[in-house]
């Protein structure tokens, strides 16, 4: 289904130039608008069904109004320069179902992204054609071009799951989606999975669930017998018979370090294994990448295990900053950024030593952080602003205000580093969730979110491009956990 979409003719193609919050279309131009302003007609390039790799002018769009744009008056050139000149490779874009703006992408029922593309074949053009502003034509023009994956991308909207307790849920994991083999069952989309919450009146800091999330059940056992706690952040990774979750205590026990629990068997047993030496410690944030599992924990210390979470060794001993680290984020085995209180922003270039580098706003607790896919740095801080730096921290631009708040979590899908998911609360305790279709380019919120909805919401969950979880505080006497889908 999705090669019949992907080459019919009933939609617009684009193409991503850039980056930057200034486009709102997914930071995309038309074709047809470069490289210089000469009218207020854009023509529309879609695929063409009939040879794959083309693409026809179906229509024209006109401009709005003081807006310039290019219309084809001459030969097709323009845009066969463009494509020659792509060294590096660029997105595409096909709306299909039209029924939007440029200013209004939500409007369209399905996209397709096409990522990585590059131009395969030197003959762009098969011969000049000069058009005439307002004409209707159907020029074929060739722009054949290679691609690394191609997305369906829906509109999306959150619907709230039920759950029975009365704690905050601070994190929530599943496992990959899996086809069925000799070495194990079939597993769905974000069907498996696990999700970790407060400690206060409530047996069990970790529920689990078999379906999708229609359902969480308590795990048996609780992940820390000694002295209770918070868990903080969860990780789970498949093993040869089976997977692992690793949870993280999200609090200090007197007079203990930080520390892990580990489940093989859904939360029948637990293994407790202690993080670093310090006493009163304890991790707010988990990162896995390439079999290692990073943790940031508070007074400004990272450890590191490679061998999912048995054993860890301190990578940073307080040294660099004695603030409190909130987030931690893994881009290589030598590429990672950590943030924490007071502007505190850590990296390293090896995987083993850390640095620190001023954050991007002075006095102010950095919240969150991960990396897109072209390696750029956002960081969610508590003053309502998304931050990002191209040049790993060495300098910072806003990306976006999102008002008086906070930005408590912000990342990119493990597969592309491509589509986002960020959460902002107000300062009132009202959190909203945010998807991001190119790369952290813009932010838009999907359909479905209410004041009334929750009170507060602290993470999520990328399962794809189309289907999200956020979870958080207490609302209406219930933990709040809720999925997006496509609607």
């Amino acid at each position: 289904m999705s090669s019949d979409l992907f080459f019919s003719g009933e939609g617009d193609f684009f193409v991503q130039t850039e980056r930057s919050e200034v486009f709102e279309h997914l930071t995309c131009l038309r074709v047809g608008d470069l490289p210089l302003p000469q009218g207020d007609l854009t023509p529309v390039y879609c695929p063409d069904p009939a040879q794959k790799g083309k693409f026809k002018i179906e229509d024209f769009v006109r401009g709005e109004p003081a807006t310039p744009t290019t219309t084809l008056t001459r030969p097709l050139t323009m845009v066969a320069n463009w494509l020659l000149e792509q060294k590096c490779a660029f997105e595409g874009w096909i709306t299909y179902g039209c029924g939007g703006t440029r200013s209004s992408p939500e409007n369209y029922q399905l996209g397709v992204l096409v990522y990585g593309m590059q131009t395969s074949s030197s003959r762009i053009l098969a011969e000049a054609v000069a058009m005439e502003p307002g004409e209707n034509a159907r020029v074929m023009t060739d722009a054949e071009a290679s691609y690394l994956d191609r997305r369906l991308v829906y509109k999306i909207a959150f619907a709230r799951q039920a759950l029975v307790n009365t704690v905050a849920a601070n994190a929530i994991a599943f496992l990959p989606e899996r086809c069925e083999d000799r070495c194990g069952a079939a597993r769905g989309l974000c069907e498996e999975g696990y999700m970790v919450m407060d400690g206060l009146m409530y047996n069990s800091e970790v529920k689990k669930t078999h379906d999708g999330g229609a359902t969480w059940t308590e795990c048996p056992a609780d992940p820390f017998t000694y002295g209770g706690g918070d868990a903080s952040d969860v990780v789970v990774v498949e093993i040869t018979d089976g997977h692992r979750a690793i949870v993280s205590r999200g609090s200090a026990t007197m007079g203990e370090p930080a520390e892990v629990s580990i489940t093989e068997d859904w939360g029948v047993t637990w293994a407790n294994v202690d993080v670093g030496a310090v006493n009163d410690q304890y991790i707010n944030a988990l990162a896995y990448y390439g079999g290692r599992i990073w943790a940031a924990a508070t007074g400004g210390y990272i450890y590191v295990s490679t061998t999912l979470g048995d054993n860890w060794a301190a990578q940073e001993s307080g040294v660099e900053t004695l603030e409190d680290l909130n987030d931690i984020a893994i881009y290589s085995l030598k590429v990672g950024y950590a943030v924490g209180n007071n502007n505190a922003f850590l990296y390293t270039t090896d995987g083993e030593e850390w640095n620190a580098r001023l954050g991007p706003v002075v006095a102010t607790n950095l919240l969150s952080v991960t990396v897109n896919d072209k390696g750029h740095v956002f960081v969610g801080a508590a003053d309502g602003n998304l931050y990002v730096s191209e040049d790993a921290g060495v300098t910072w631009t806003t990306r976006r205000s999102f008002g008086v708040g906070s930005v408590d979590y912000v990342n990119f899908d493990e597969g592309l580093r491509y589509f986002g998911l960020l959460i902002y609360n107000t300062a009132a305790g009202v959190g909203t969730a945010y998807r991001s279709k190119d790369g952290g380019a813009s932010w838009q919120a999907p359909a479905g979110q209410t004041a009334t909805w929750n009170s507060g919401l602290n993470a999520g969950y990328i399962c794809d491009q189309n289907n999200l979880f956020a979870v958080g505080e207490v609302h209406d006497g219930t933990t709040f956990v809720a999925k997006a889908s496509p609607s």
